[in-house]
């Protein structure tokens, strides 16, 4: 519990928090020692769930959500460049284009959600968006920074592929819940997809453990 709380502390993120809302701070602070008990006792689970789930409501306030349909101008002028590109001069070209509807299938709503849901997904479990603030891939428009210093990245994927492993099941249930509304709604927030902050944090400590004992194996 004490490596825990190290680790939750030792970070940018959890200050930038703090500086945002200290019962925010607070708040993650006891899902991380409630989420690392759970891997150990089930008479955890249901607080977990109930925290968990308070988490995603202030994830939610805290992120300016943008539509998953509607275009900016700059998008709506590129699309305006790529639906030129579906009239090609070739009749029997032109006639598979109609027959398939491929305008209204690439460029219809369906297409354009799919497109951003699958944006956000990708850019929240970006490793480096979490230990080398977003580098080599930064994003515009988002504040980027370290959140975790660079050398907890080897422990955290030693912790996270362990409990893959051990098959804590709650864990991943509730990991993946996150990940399912961090692509829905986004993350672009001044302090970033901080519910998952608390798994970081787990998988972090975790994995610390396990390289102690090797060394001392």
């Amino acid at each position: 519990m004490i490596l825990v709380l190290i680790i939750s502390l030792s970070n940018q993120w959890i200050w930038r928090i703090a500086q945002l809302n200290f019962n925010l701070f607070l708040f993650l602070l006891v899902i991380s020692l409630v989420l690392y008990k759970s891997l150990e006792s089930r008479k955890y689970y249901l607080a977990l769930i109930i925290l968990v789930g308070l988490s995603l409501f202030f994830q939610w306030r805290f992120t300016n959500f943008e539509s998953l349909n509607l275009l900016s101008n700059d998008e709506q002028r590129v699309q305006t460049l790529r639906l030129k590109f579906y009239n090609p001069e070739d009749h029997y070209t032109r006639v598979i284009f109609y027959r398939l509807n491929l305008k209204n299938f690439l460029e219809g709503n369906f297409t354009i959600v799919t497109t951003r849901i699958l944006k956000n997904f990708f850019e929240t479990i970006d490793p480096n968006v979490y230990f080398f603030a977003g580098h080599p891939r930064e994003r515009v428009g988002i504040p980027e920074f370290e959140k975790f210093p660079y050398i907890f990245a080897l422990p955290f994927m030693i912790g996270f592929f362990n409990l893959i492993g051990s098959k804590k099941i709650l864990f991943f249930i509730n990991f993946l819940f996150c990940i399912l509304l961090l692509s829905i709604i986004g993350h672009k927030s001044s302090i970033g997809a901080f519910i998952l902050f608390p798994f970081f944090v787990v998988a972090i400590t975790c994995g610390i453990k396990l390289i102690f004992k090797g060394v001392h194996a």
